[in-house]
């Protein structure tokens, strides 16, 4: 079976609460419906991950990003079996950012929900980002 390679960014939007954005891929979506997700999406050949996950965020929910602001945190693989006819192993840089213009509207008629971080292991994300929330947990604690 062959295996592909996808590169990811993914981006926790924090708000003055300390609430996350998360966004719902719903039974249309046409690759792995009906799990939550952090907003972003794939990185485009020659493009870097900052500049990708600013670009998703301006596409999917009409917000503008300073690359000042963008911070990483963390970065993930995770194999999903049989996906595009063969496995997939994504590669998920995530970032976190605390201020951006605008106001979140999905453009893609996803659910967008704001949840506090102790909250969002009752989600059930997508099991690529599963290490993001736990990551989210413990900087709350810090």
């Amino acid at each position: 079976m062959k295996k592909k390679i996808m590169y990811v960014s993914a981006v926790a939007l924090l708000d003055w609460q300390g609430k996350v954005l998360i966004s719902y891929r719903s039974e249309d979506h046409s690759v792995l419906p009906n799990f939550w997700e952090f907003p972003g999406g794939k990185i485009k050949i020659n493009e870097s991950p900052d500049d990708a996950v600013i670009r998703e965020i301006k596409e999917e929910l009409s917000l503008d990003i300073d690359k000042k602001l963008l911070k990483p945190l963390s970065f993930n693989t995770h194999t999903y079996k049989n996906i595009y006819g063969g496995d997939l192993d994504v590669v998920i840089f995530f970032y976190i950012c605390r201020s951006w213009k605008g106001t979140p509207s999905s453009k893609d008629k996803q659910k967008i929900l704001w949840i506090e971080i102790d909250k969002l292991k009752k989600y059930k994300f997508l099991p690529g980002s599963n290490k993001f929330v736990l990551e989210l947990n413990n900087l709350k604690k810090k």
